[in-house]
């Protein structure tokens, strides 16, 4: 494994983080172990923030394997590190799933997302100034839903769900509210007339609420019904996120990202399947699994963007997000932040 020489590298790996300044954040993260052929198990979460080195990760390959012939993985994503005031603490979610997004709710706190086997399961809230999670499952749902996605809406949460695997089966929406102990379905926000692969959702400018879902094609949500605006016929929509103006990036499973608003969106150009987007200075960036590009008047430029080859099986290139006045890198094995768009700083977990 090549750290690219960065000394700030760190053994963890990245699924995701939020931003609020240099001092106060929190990373979703994991740690690399041997698959099942090599030693198994979980890697030692604990050690994620210690610097990234062969030797830590070959003292988990079983006595009977050569170390340099072992294959690693990255499984679930159990664990949420805080920096609160420059102080680290790491904490392990309840129940059993993988974190999906994490949400920074402000003075109130995180919530967190969770998925098992590939389905949306549960939602978890750790309350500001607080280290414990609580995790609330998802109630009074319809009957008979297949493959949920679910995504944050403010504090609460917009699920979709087929009622087949079918991609063209139509997918329930509904808008779910804390309750007593669970996020309770109070609300139906229609039917989308196929499956949902992606679902993001946010307070609008103007008070509404934003939201889209993309599947065989990209819908948005107005005025109590859904409109398809955009039939993408080559690759399903696989990636879906949106700002308070309104504004949607879509990408799909061969890299085609579509950008707009309402009935405006249009493909501005192919990259690699995008996992992240993110308008910063007025700038849209989407990074893929290898590289960072910026939206310019010519299309898509690659940004000169630090990646890390990651131990298992998890993409170079880490996800995008904006917090303190940059833009940040959050993945593999580093951590890093630009406030210029051109230079980038690792920036220290130890």
């Amino acid at each position: 494994m090549s750290t690219n020489g960065s000394a700030e590298a760190f053994r963890g790996v990245v699924h995701s983080g939020c931003v609020r300044d240099e001092r106060n954040l929190a990373l979703v993260v994991s740690h690399p172990h041997p698959d099942n052929n090599h030693g198994g198990g979980p890697g030692p979460v604990d050690d994620w923030r210690k610097p990234c080195d062969s030797d830590a990760y070959s003292s988990l390959v079983d006595s009977d394997f050569d170390p340099e012939d072992a294959s690693y993985e990255v499984r679930e994503f159990r664990h949420v590190a805080v920096c609160t005031d420059g102080v680290w603490s790491l904490e392990e979610l309840p129940g059993y799933g993988t974190i999906d997004a994490l949400r920074d709710f402000g003075a109130t706190g995180l919530g967190a997302l969770v998925s098992y086997g590939g389905a949306a399961s549960f939602v978890a809230f750790r309350a500001g100034g607080s280290s414990g999670w609580e995790a609330l499952e998802f109630g009074n749902l319809p009957s008979g839903l297949v493959g949920p996605v679910a995504c944050f809406s403010g504090a609460d949460v917009v699920l979709a769900g087929s009622r087949a695997f079918d991609l063209d089966s139509p997918s329930e929406v509904g808008l779910l509210v804390r309750g007593e102990g669970r996020m309770s379905w109070t609300q139906s926000l229609g039917q989308v007339p196929g499956r949902v692969l992606a679902l993001d959702s946010c307070p609008g400018e103007d008070g509404t609420r934003v939201l889209y879902a993309g599947g065989q094609g990209l819908w948005m949500h107005a005025e109590g019904a859904w409109t398809h605006i955009h039939a993408y016929l080559g690759s399903e929509v696989v990636f879906v996120r949106c700002f308070p103006s309104g504004e949607v990036v879509a990408g799909t499973a061969r890299g085609d990202v579509i950008v707009g608003t309402g009935g405006s969106c249009r493909v501005v150009g192919r990259v690699g399947r995008i996992h992240s987007a993110e308008r910063w200075n007025g700038i849209l960036h989407v990074a893929d699994a290898e590289r960072v590009y910026r939206l310019g008047d010519d299309g898509f430029e690659r940004c000169a963007a630090p990646t890390e080859m990651s131990m298992g099986d998890w993409p170079d290139t880490g996800r995008l997000t904006v917090g303190g006045g940059a833009l940040w890198l959050a993945g593999s094995h580093v951590l890093s932040r630009t406030t210029d768009g051109r230079t980038w700083t690792a920036h220290p977990v130890r």
